[in-house]
């Protein structure tokens, strides 16, 4: 539902000629010349934005007893607008919304932008590109866990225990007390894990965990030329 719309639903009549009539002309004249537009706003969107807020303002006076001119609520509204203030509130720390923008806290800068000192190349290192994951797609990821399941399905109690002692990082030695068995035989059990991963997984599965994902390939060129031309710029 548009803001119009809902400000339309709840005035009365002889309020809404009020706003109508005394109060959004002036909102249209005040915002096109003196309310800065952030982001993708337009008077238009402004000109409702503002209409809203009046239109609470004049619901607060009422209430209180107040009698206020729409020169008033124009005025006071206009001002709001300029600060930053929407009908929606006022959140300094949010970088989309116009008040943080406003006041210099934050910024919004497109991931597609190129990262300062990289213009020189045919193919800028991005913003985007720099702030990318080191991880695999999600999808790989997905895909794996799925062959995950019914390999350790079929693992036997001896070989679950090494397995979980690999995944913690533990010393294969702390199994034997607990499952009543020498190191040699741990060992034993930890290349028969090896076999079983390699035939449910496949046998380049280590290379593949291994192996960074292929997006990033030009994504470390482009860093580590900008690493050598500071290096030379140092120098």
């Amino acid at each position: 539902m548009s803001l119009t719309l809902q400000v339309l639903l709840i005035m009365h009549s002889s309020t809404e000629q009020f706003i109508l009539q005394e109060v959004q002309p002036r909102l249209q004249a005040a915002i096109a010349q003196s309310v800065p537009l952030v982001g993708a706003e337009d008077v238009q969107e402004l000109v409702q934005d503002g209409t809203v807020i009046a239109l609470r303002l004049l619901d607060s006076a009422t209430r209180s007893g107040r009698k206020v001119t729409g020169g008033n609520l124009a005025f006071y509204t206009v001002k709001m607008l300029r600060s930053g203030r929407r009908s929606t509130g006022e959140r300094r720390n949010d970088p989309l919304h116009p008040k943080a923008q406003l006041n210099g806290t934050c910024s919004v800068q497109s991931l597609d932008e190129p990262v300062a000192g990289s213009d020189e190349s045919d193919e800028p290192l991005t913003l985007g590109e720099t702030l990318a994951a080191r991880t695999e797609d999600p999808s790989v990821t997905a895909t794996r866990r799925l062959d995950w399941g019914p390999l350790v399905a079929a693992l036997d109690p001896t070989a679950r225990e090494v397995l979980d002692c690999l995944v913690e990082g533990a010393d294969l030695t702390t199994l034997v007390p607990k499952l009543g068995r020498s190191r040699s035989a741990l060992q034993q059990d930890k290349d028969r894990l090896a076999r079983l991963v390699c035939e449910h997984l496949g046998h380049d599965i280590l290379l593949q965990v291994q192996t960074q994902p292929r997006w990033m390939d030009n994504v470390a060129a482009s860093r580590e030329k900008l690493a050598c031309r500071h290096e030379r710029r140092a120098t």
